[in-house]
């Protein structure tokens, strides 16, 4: 079992993580940061996508973009262009979360094959 696996099964598993930062004032009490880490790398190894999580397309298109919703198996993205607000939608099983790099990058770094 992977670091992050066990201290999200110590508090009881990933639904009761959300419980717990989702507190008052929960940023006083713990190592918030640390449990969101752990929480994200959590989602990437499972395929689990929340509001807020940056995500690539799957087909290829390089731009990162951001989860602002998500319903019956679609997510509503968003991404900067030209300094405007673009939305599209898509099926969750149309993305992949982004690793740090590409964050950091705002695109796609694999070489496509």
């Amino acid at each position: 079992m992977k670091f992050y696996e066990r201290v999200i099964s110590d508090f009881g598993g990933y639904e009761k993580c959300k419980d717990i930062l989702s507190q008052p004032n929960i940023d006083f009490i713990m190592n918030v940061h640390g449990l969101r880490e752990h929480m994200l790398k959590y989602r990437r190894q499972h395929n689990i996508f929340e509001v807020g999580d940056y995500v690539l397309r799957k087909d290829g298109f390089a731009n990162v973009l951001k989860i602002t919703a998500i319903d019956e198996g679609h997510a509503d993205l968003i991404r900067k262009v030209d300094g405007e607000p673009r939305w599209s939608r898509f099926k969750l099983a149309d993305i992949r979360h982004a690793t740090d790099d590409e964050i950091k990058a705002g695109k796609r770094l694999e070489v496509m094959k």
